[in-house]
C-alpha cells in the first residue's frame, strides 16, 4: 500500500487536540504541536473501510473482546518480540495514560521512586506526582 506522505492535511478546526488548543495549552498558535501522538496523513483504506462497515450497521452499543482481539495481541508479541504472552496476562484499558496510572497505583507505594524517561509524553510525569 502507498502512502502520500506529502499531501497537506488541514487539521484545523476538526476538533482536533493537537492543532485547535495550542493556544490555550502553550499560550501561542505559533508552535510546531510535537507534544502529542498525533499523526498528519490519512489512515490506510482497510481501516477507513472497516470503520464504515462498523458504523453502517447502526447500533453503538457496549462491545466485548473476541478471542480474535486477544490472538492478535498474542500473535503479535510473538512475533515481534518473541514474546509468549497467555491471554489471562492481558488487561483491557481506554488508554495509555489510565493504564499506567492503575499500574503505579497496584504496585508502588507513596514515596516510592518511578522512572520516567525523558522526552516522553507529558502525561506521564503527572502520575507520579
Amino acid at each position: 500500500m502507498k502512502y502520500n506522505f506529502d499531501e497537506v492535511i488541514d487539521r484545523t478546526d476538526y476538533h482536533s487536540r493537537k492543532w485547535d488548543e495550542l493556544e490555550t495549552t502553550f499560550g501561542a498558535k505559533d508552535v510546531l504541536p510535537m507534544w502529542i501522538a498525533d499523526m498528519e496523513f490519512r489512515s490506510p483504506k482497510p481501516v477507513i473501510e472497516a470503520i464504515k462497515k462498523a458504523a453502517e450497521h447502526g447500533i453503538y452499543g457496549y462491545t466485548s473482546r473476541p478471542d480474535s482481539y486477544y490472538k492478535a495481541i498474542i500473535d503479535w508479541m510473538e512475533r515481534r518480540h518473541n514474546w509468549k504472552v497467555k491471554k489471562d496476562w492481558i488487561a483491557y484499558s481506554l488508554g495509555v495514560v489510565s493504564a499506567l496510572s492503575l499500574i503505579i497505583r497496584a504496585f508502588c507505594q507513596p514515596g516510592d521512586k518511578v522512572v520516567v524517561q525523558p522526552p516522553v509524553y507529558y502525561p506521564f510525569f503527572r502520575l507520579i506526582e
